[in-house]
């Protein structure tokens, strides 16, 4: 045995970044993933729900704290201060312990590769490499300098450009692929190691994101981009699959679990020009201020994805809502954003527009946005300033959803596949090692 597994209570998990139950359901009917089929069938594997806001970094924050973003603080890739600054948070700025740290503290053998929002590392006792949001692989992305050590070693990588997609699809498809296998040597390269007995091993995989984020539209056989590396780039990963079983044999506790679902984008939405069309907000047309551009007299912006914040005079430098005025308004844009529809097809834009308080809750909740939209598939909620359109198209033709993501737990996993959703996914594992 490869993998010592002694204790009932040890897992390994995958984390494949914005991979849909119904893709991987598509993927296995056609015979590109039937390692996928086998670790199906002889356990369990079922849809979850991601957490709002839909995005990567405030999901796996979910994971890892086994909370909602109201209890750490972070509500999603960019946040802005009182007086319009743009930020970008980090591990740094959640605001409760992650399973890592319990793990730490609990004298437990554990490994977090690649997981995103945990840059920069702290120095536990642990191997720990940050993932999404670690500008490169330096000391700060690691435990300990012994991790940065052997991850050089394995010439391994944090993550592609995916700008690079933009200009070139061929160099992203090539980059996509070394960094790609790199993650996995390195991955099974660990497991191998005899003189580690993890007690908790979880690898983070951010290519499945990359990819379904750019080419998504050429899965389709009636698509003007119709690209064989899509399937190809998912058989690949299912050898990779075969691999990590091969090394785990039948004494590992596997599970494999996605943080939101996929599906393809139509058009991106444009909601600060919604907002300034409708009078809610007003802003000079230059992009070098970026939101530095919100002038007074403004009642509401967004933030992506799909995150209103209304200008009360109590949280913004340039706010002037008031009390009083705050649940009429709310009100009004709640009422406003439901029957924004696609002038075309007449489509509705929002599936679901809730209030923050109903989707989140926590110390921290004055700091979420107040108005939280779920789009319809195919409508991405973005944020730009400036001249425009409400509807435009860009270079990414998949997006997030909040349904459909996947969780896929081995026969003893009984604790863990009773999640509902990647936080519960977080918190079951934590409770499972620990």
């Amino acid at each position: 045995m490869i993998f010592g597994l002694g204790k009932t209570k040890r897992a390994v998990g995958i984390g494949l970044d914005g991979f849909p139950f119904s893709l991987a359901q598509e993927l296995m009917d056609m015979g590109i993933m039937p390692n996928l089929r086998r670790l199906a069938q002889r356990g369990e594997m079922k849809r979850i729900r991601s957490v709002f806001p839909t995005v990567s970094g405030v999901a796996w924050s979910s994971f890892q704290t086994g909370r909602n973003p109201a209890q750490f603080g972070v509500f999603g890739f960019v946040e802005l201060t009182p007086d319009m600054e743009l930020a970008i948070p980090n591990g740094e700025n959640l605001k409760c312990e992650t399973m890592w740290h319990r793990f730490s503290d609990g004298g437990k053998e554990f490994a977090a590769l690649g997981v995103p929002m945990t840059y920069p590392a702290d120095r536990l006792d642990g191997f720990v490499a940050s993932g999404f949001l670690a500008p490169s692989l330096n000391e700060r992305a690691v435990s300990s300098p012994d991790v940065l050590k052997f991850l050089k070693e394995k010439d391994y990588e944090i993550d592609i450009d995916p700008a690079v997609a933009i200009r070139d699809i061929e160099q992203f498809k090539e980059d996509l692929m070394r960094v790609s296998k790199a993650r996995w040597n390195t991955a099974l390269s660990l497991l191998k190691d005899e003189e580690r007995d993890w007690d908790m091993f979880f690898l983070h995989v951010m290519d499945t994101d990359r990819i379904n984020h750019f080419l998504w539209k050429g899965r389709r056989a009636d698509s003007d981009v119709e690209d064989d590396f899509f399937w190809n780039f998912y058989g690949w990963l299912d050898e990779q699959l075969g691999r990590l079983m091969g090394v785990l044999e039948n004494d590992a506790e596997l599970f494999i679990c996605s943080d939101h679902g996929f599906c393809e984008l139509k058009w991106e939405v444009q909601l600060n020009r919604w907002l300034k069309h409708q009078g809610y907000l007003k802003y000079d047309n230059d992009p070098k201020k970026g939101y530095k551009a919100v002038k007074p007299g403004s009642r509401a912006l967004s933030l992506v994805p799909g995150r209103i914040h209304i200008l009360h005079e109590s949280r913004w430098d340039i706010g002037e809502v008031t009390d009083k005025e705050y649940e009429p308004l709310r009100k009004e844009l709640m009422d406003k954003l439901r029957a924004i529809r696609h002038p075309d097809s007449d489509e509705v834009i929002c599936k679901q527009v809730m209030k923050k308080e109903e989707v989140f809750e926590g110390p921290y909740l004055d700091r979420a946005p107040d108005i939280i939209i779920d789009p319809c598939n195919g409508y991405d909620l973005k944020a730009k300033l400036g001249v425009g359109h409400l509807f435009e198209k860009g270079p990414r033709t998949g997006m997030h959803t909040y349904e459909d993501a996947l969780l896929l737990t081995g026969a003893r996993l009984r604790d863990i596949s009773k999640a509902r959703n990647i936080m519960e996914v977080g918190r079951f594992t934590a409770d499972r090692i620990l």
